[in-house]
């Protein structure tokens, strides 16, 4: 199995009718317009990031995949392709920035039985962590009480969704699971980071009758929507405690994958496992993370930096500089 290194990655941004500018302070590279989402990575045909550093810097994910499967996925995602969103080859996850300055539509994304008999769609489970919310900001998680399959259709129907809705206000620091069935939207003035299946299924519900950046009516989903919405209470929101110095701890799951939050303070040696690759989206602080021979090489990394440590990587090195390193960290759950 040949050995492969730390890889960090160039995001990618995308115009919403709904976003903002508050990634701004996030990349400098950003571009002007209604900035809604930074895929900092994705092996996603509609945004694929491509490598930054070293000598594979210009190469994509599925490109690494197609070359270093083993080296890059990990035994287990090899030996456990049905976690994976479509064909065995393809990178399970997609990690994103998201900034709302207006409400998202209300949506719903498929599970892996629907995708299975549709060859359109492909499953989706997410997870988000809020990291700046304006007072008062809610999200969309799930259907009240008492919503039945027949209210909802009755009320997607004639465009009275809001009223069958589960609105809840959010704030930094809590954790959101959006399980395949979940009706949800991120409300205005949010700042989130979202960790998923390689999914840009979307089935919308509502979209408030506004139009998109064309000025023509974004397409509503209704009869698909209706057909995998699941009407179960969703898991509840949580706000976990920040890990201690050097450490982490699990926030969450989905899709066979562990999402962690870790803190850095100093230097934090770190082994990678043959199982799984790991995925590390930065959130505070800046420092490096260094390998090999007197751990001479290194990527630098700050806020919105994405790593990606292979289940072949060396040995590497957490070091911080500016502040200790908090970041989230995703693998698959052994």
């Amino acid at each position: 199995m040949s050995q492969l290194y730390p890889l960090s990655f160039i995001s990618l941004f995308k115009e919403k009718v709904w976003g903002g500018r508050r990634l701004e302070s996030w990349f400098p590279e950003i571009p002007d317009g209604p900035i809604g989402e930074a895929w900092v990575l994705s092996a996603h045909p509609h945004g694929i990031t491509p490598v930054e550093n070293g000598p594979l810097a210009g190469q994509t994910i599925p490109e690494l995949v197609a070359e270093h499967r083993d080296s890059l996925i990990g035994a287990a995602g090899s030996q456990n392709d049905s976690l994976n969103p479509a064909k065995p080859s393809e990178f399970p996850i997609l990690i994103k920035l998201l900034n709302s300055n207006d409400d998202l539509s209300v949506q719903v994304h498929p599970g892996q039985e629907y995708a299975a008999s549709h060859p359109e769609a492909s499953a989706k489970s997410e997870m988000w962590l809020v990291l700046e919310a304006d007072p008062g900001s809610t999200i969309v998680h799930g259907l009240r009480e008492g919503v039945t399959p027949q209210k909802f259709r009755e009320a997607a129907m004639r465009g009275a969704v809001m009223d069958c809705l589960n609105r809840v206000e959010v704030s930094a620091g809590d954790v959101v699971s959006i399980p395949p069935g979940t009706i949800h939207a991120l409300g205005a003035g949010l700042v989130v980071a979202e960790v998923q299946q390689s999914s840009d299924t979307v089935y919308r519900v509502w979209d408030y009758d506004r139009p998109g950046l064309d000025g023509q009516p974004r397409e509503l989903h209704i009869d698909q929507a209706l057909e995998v919405t699941n009407y179960s209470r969703p898991p509840e929101i949580t706000q976990p405690q920040m890990a201690q110095a050097n450490s982490g701890v699990t926030i969450g799951s989905f899709a066979g994958f562990d999402v962690g939050l870790a803190r850095c303070c100093g230097r934090w040696e770190r082994r990678p496992s043959p199982h799984s690759f790991t995925a590390f989206l930065f959130l505070g602080g800046t420092g490096e993370v260094a390998w090999g021979e007197d751990e001479r090489t290194h990527v630098s990394v700050r806020p919105g930096s994405s790593v990606l440590i292979p289940a072949s990587c060396p040995d590497y090195v957490l070091r911080s500089e500016s502040g200790d390193l908090v970041f989230m960290e995703v693998s698959r759950a052994l």
